[in-house]
């Protein structure tokens, strides 16, 4: 359970840092982009797996 919830507060804080430096950029190829908490949610979702992934192999 720990493990789950530190995977998903770090991917949080990585989509929240990779919306500062990529911005709004969901959906490609459109001109009207998604709100602010749409895009960090799509990045953490994103991000979340290899995070998840990444602590489980490693500890």
């Amino acid at each position: 359970m720990g493990l789950i919830l530190l995977s998903i507060l770090l991917s949080l804080l990585l989509a929240a840092v990779v919306w500062l430096f990529v911005g709004s950029l969901l959906p490609p190829g459109r001109d009207s982009k998604w709100p602010l908490l749409a895009n960090l949610g799509a990045y953490a979702a994103i991000i979340l797996v290899p995070m998840y992934l990444t602590i489980f192999f490693t500890f």
